[in-house]
């Protein structure tokens, strides 16, 4: 599985949490989708930690997102950058969970 259908699938995950109704245009092509969407997602974070920082970190931990990366972007980032850090981490465990799942299905099904 390439890693751009990876993202339109974590993307869809990633959406339903922070409730982004409106995806990008199915039309465009996937990079520039995915350039779409990770701005949606910056844009909500900025809102929810200007506005409702204890969803955000709710969201956080239902993304599966760990407490030490988010700690250490809080910590290590300035401030102008702490929305694209969690946006690039919430996509970034989105993908490595979607990859895990592949692989576990790929082998599931070489055992059958």
């Amino acid at each position: 599985m390439s890693s751009l259908s990876l993202f339109a699938d974590s993307s869809r995950v990633i959406a339903a949490q922070f409730d982004l109704a409106d995806l990008p245009d199915a039309d465009s092509s996937e990079e520039e989708r995915a350039r779409a969407f990770r701005a949606m997602l910056i844009e909500r974070i900025v809102e929810l930690l200007s506005g409702n920082t204890e969803r955000l970190m709710h969201i956080l931990y239902r993304v599966d997102v760990s407490e030490a990366s988010v700690a250490t972007i809080f910590r290590d980032t300035p401030l102008p950058d702490i929305a694209p850090a969690l946006a690039d981490r919430i996509i970034e465990r989105q993908m490595e969970k979607a990859r895990t799942r592949a692989e576990y299905r790929q082998r599931k099904d070489e055992d059958i």
